[in-house]
């Protein structure tokens, strides 16, 4: 299932919640061009209204598909509302174009971990299990998978796949090209694996890792270890955490892994909360 049942007409005039990504400084850059974003603020066009066309305002209606265009280690997300034309693709993931957006509220990672496991368990009860040490397991293109209770587990495989778990001890695994997996929970684990995968976890002692060129992954919590695993892939963490990193010579083929390191957040230059990326040479280097 790729999406929720609702169905929306291109010709339509809709009010949605939606989720949006953005830069750390709440800039878009559509088309190339730089738009400024403030919390609370409403936008409204009287362009044309065209998904992934300049000029209209572009959200999400499944959390984890805002990942598909800003990660989770580099980026920002609000809750949104969006209303007046509202055009989708079928054929793609959950992102929207609409004529009007409001950005409602920050959701820092756990709070939209959380927006994602609702949203799965809306959208796709069939895969979903609840309870202490519950599964979930869930197969195929744009397959879906929540779990939540202690020791609750979520896997979900295919292109863009979405796993999300809640709870302490709680895993979360996916994989496929752009595939997402995101766990809440002290000890809480989530892994992704194909390029442009992400991995989110929150929770003392949690970790995330995400293999694949492009991946992102991003814990927090005291103890929390994010693993990046991929081809120009990045990872953070917070205080208390840690990194883990690998660089390729890309210059060949196939790629030759060059390099993998490791640090606490507070050693090596790595700060909290930031980015970073490693370079051929095996130096961390920050990813504004």
């Amino acid at each position: 299932m790729a999406k929720k049942s609702t169905k929306i007409d291109a010709t339509a005039e809709a009010t949605l919640t939606t989720y949006k990504g953005f830069g750390k400084d709440w800039k878009c850059n559509p088309g190339g061009v730089s738009f400024q974003y403030e919390i609370g603020a409403t936008y409204k066009t009287d362009k044309q209204v065209v998904r992934c066309g300049a000029g209209a305002f572009h959200s999400v209606l499944m959390p984890l598909d805002a990942w598909n265009y800003y990660g989770p280690a580099t980026s920002k997300f609000a809750s949104t509302s969006v209303g007046g034309k509202v055009v989708d693709d079928p054929d793609g993931d959950s992102k929207i174009a609409s004529a009007e957006i409001t950005i409602n509220a920050e959701l820092r990672l756990p709070e939209f971990i959380r927006a994602a496991v609702k949203w799965i368990v809306d959208a796709a009860k069939e895969s979903v299990t609840t309870g202490y040490r519950a599964h979930a397991a869930s197969t195929g293109n744009g397959a879906h998978a929540a779990s939540t209770g202690n020791g609750a587990h979520a896997a979900s495989t295919g292109y863009r796949a979405h796993a999300a778990s809640t709870g302490d001890y709680a895993h979360a695994a996916s994989t496929g090209d752009y595939a997402h997996a995101a766990s809440t929970g002290d000890y809480a684990h989530a892994a992704s694996t194909g390029n442009g995968a992400h991995a989110a976890s929150t929770g003392n002692g949690a970790h995330a890792a995400s293999t694949g060129n492009g991946a992102h992954a991003a814990s927090t919590g005291n103890g929390a270890l994010s693993a990046a695993l991929g081809a120009r892939s990045t990872a953070k963490a917070e205080v208390g955490g840690g990194i883990v990193l690998a660089a390729y010579d890309e210059t060949v083929f196939p790629a030759k892994l060059v390099a993998v390191r490791a640090s606490l957040v507070g050693q090596n230059g790595i700060e909290a909360g930031k980015s970073y990326r490693l370079t051929t040479a095996g130096e961390f280097e920050i990813v504004e």
